[in-house]
C-alpha cells in the first residue's frame, strides 16, 4: 500500500499518533474488500453485490475506533455523531437491536451514553402501529430510521425506492427467503 510522502515524513520523524492513525486507515481498506467477508453481499437497492457492511463489521470498526480515540488521546467521534451512528445501524437491512452503541461504550468505557430512543411510550406506540398494520416491530423501526435519515438531509431523492426496499425485505423474511416479485 502507498502511503502520501506527509504521512512518511510524519512517520520518520517518530508521529506514533500519525502511526495509528495510518493503522487505522489500513482496517478500514481491509473491512471494505468484499473478499475479506465484512459486507453485506446485497446492496441497498436489493441487487447482489458488494453492499454496505454488515452490523458486525460496523461495530467492530466503531469499537476500534473508540480504542483509538482513547490511544491518541483525539476527539475523534462525537457523542452526537454516536447517536447518529446508531440511527443509521438502525435503518440497516439487518438492523442493530438499537443498543449496539451504547453497549460498546459501556464495554470499552464502562460508563454508559444515554439512550435517547429509550421511551417506554414511544415503544407502546411503535408496537401497537406494527399490529395495526400487519409488518413487523423491526420493519417499522428501520422505516422510520430511514425517514429521519432523509429527514436530516432535506433531499428525498431515492427515499421511497429504499422504504420500498425495507418492505420488501419484510415480505421476503415473511416468506421464507423466497424473491419479492415487482409486480
Amino acid at each position: 500500500m502507498e502511503r502520501d510522502k506527509a504521512s512518511e515524513g510524519l512517520l520518520a520523524s517518530g508521529d506514533h499518533v500519525m502511526e495509528s492513525l495510518l493503522h487505522f486507515r489500513d482496517i478500514l481498506i481491509h473491512f471494505r474488500d468484499p473478499e475479506n467477508g465484512y459486507r453485506d453481499m446485497v446492496r441497498k437497492n436489493g441487487q447482489d453485490g458488494p453492499g454496505p457492511l454488515s452490523i458486525d463489521a460496523r461495530k467492530e470498526l466503531l469499537t476500534r475506533l473508540l480504542a483509538l480515540q482513547d490511544e491518541t488521546g483525539l476527539a475523534i467521534i462525537s457523542e452526537e455523531e454516536l447517536h447518529w451512528i446508531q440511527r443509521f445501524w438502525n435503518s440497516a437491512r439487518n438492523p442493530d437491536d438499537g443498543t449496539g452503541v451504547v453497549n460498546i461504550i459501556f464495554q470499552q468505557k464502562g460508563t454508559a451514553m444515554p439512550d435517547i430512543s429509550d421511551d417506554s411510550q414511544l415503544t407502546s406506540i411503535e408496537q401497537n402501529v406494527a399490529g395495526e398494520k400487519d409488518i413487523s416491530l423491526e420493519t417499522l423501526r428501520r422505516l422510520v430510521a430511514k425517514v429521519e435519515e432523509y429527514g436530516e438531509s432535506h433531499r428525498a431523492v431515492g427515499l421511497p425506492d429504499e422504504l420500498l426496499q425495507i418492505l420488501q425485505d419484510d415480505l421476503r423474511e415473511r416468506a421464507g427467503g423466497d424473491e419479492v416479485s415487482h409486480a
